[in-house]
């Protein structure tokens, strides 16, 4: 009965225990994780312990025979899921913290989020202290995350002006024509509008796969005959800009994506495509908060009024 009542006060495994053993499963020192962690060593060692006794095997090979220690087949289990673990810990962590604290989430492409934020941020002001800005760099992938519940509205750019995913409310926001952007050194900088066939030779920087752009722009070359373009891509705006700035490259962009740069001629194009900016919210309300649920309903408002030019 003594050795019983023994057993129950010692401490169980916690979830200290898995985060040192996973600091020491990376580098393989006891005294270089009790100093990382500002314990003792034993404390280490008894984290470990209790570890092991819970998993009923030993995670590492403490042996003297070996020069240095070594993870066990189970350690490496354990190491392989520890990391996985304490990251969900963390996010389940931040995201009780968001509920506690009335945080609403907002999916944000800077390129073309930051546009908007101006225009928007005066009507958010009941918010303006709780909103988290999910930033994305390609409006697919936006999509996709809206699409799935993991970010509940977004304002994004899309080569097609609805959407079919059925669990989408999509409000459109601008419609743009994309045009080419010139060096005023370039010679299509004169020209009031250009036809796709004087651009065969031209060379062409364009952003990169992921981007609605690149879509846009080979879509619209092959409508127009303009055989294996010649093109530069990128995933950088800025890059792209600067490019077609200082040489005679010629940029096809959007004009939202354009800041003011006396450096660039925009340049009309014949049968320009276009580029559609819509705010799309995830209808599934099942798991969201009261808070944000009022953050999407305030988005929608305004959306519904604004200016589309």
């Amino acid at each position: 009965m003594l050795l019983n009542s023994q057993n129950q006060q010692e401490d169980p495994m916690n979830l200290q225990d898995l985060v040192y053993f996973n600091y020491l499963a990376e580098n393989l020192n006891f005294t270089a994780t009790a100093e990382h962690f500002y314990v003792s060593q034993p404390s280490i060692s008894m984290a470990l312990k209790r570890l092991e006794k819970e998993l009923e095997t030993v995670l590492i090979d403490r042996k003297r025979l070996h020069k240095h220690l070594r993870l066990t087949e189970t350690g490496e289990i354990l190491f392989k899921h520890s990391t996985h673990i304490l990251q969900t810990v963390e996010q389940v962590k931040e995201e009780i913290h968001d509920l506690k604290n009335q945080i609403v989430y907002f999916g944000f492409l800077p390129t073309i989020g930051g546009h908007f934020m101006a225009q928007l941020m005066p009507h958010l002001t009941k918010f303006s202290a709780s909103m988290k800005l999910i930033e994305e760099e390609s409006s697919d992938v936006m999509l996709d995350l809206v699409c799935k519940g993991q970010v509940p509205l977004a304002i994004i750019g899309s080569d097609c002006p609805t959407f079919s995913a059925e669990n989408l409310l999509q409000i459109p926001l601008r419609t743009e024509e994309l045009a080419l952007w010139v060096s005023p050194d370039n010679p299509l900088a004169k020209k009031s509008i250009i036809m796709a066939a004087e651009l065969q030779d031209e060379l062409f920087i364009s952003l990169a796969q992921g981007y609605t752009h690149q879509r846009i722009f080979e879509e619209w070359t092959k409508n127009n005959q303009i055989k294996q373009p010649q093109t530069l891509y990128t995933k950088e705006i800025q890059t792209a800009l600067s490019i077609a700035s200082s040489t005679n490259m010629v940029a096809f962009m959007s004009d939202i994506l354009i800041d003011d740069r006396p450096r660039l001629v925009r340049v009309p194009i014949e049968n320009a495509p276009h580029f559609y900016i819509s705010l799309i919210v995830n209808k599934d309300h099942s798991k969201t908060t009261y808070f944000q649920k009022e953050f999407n309903e305030a988005m929608i408002e305004i959306a519904e009024t604004f200016n589309t030019r």
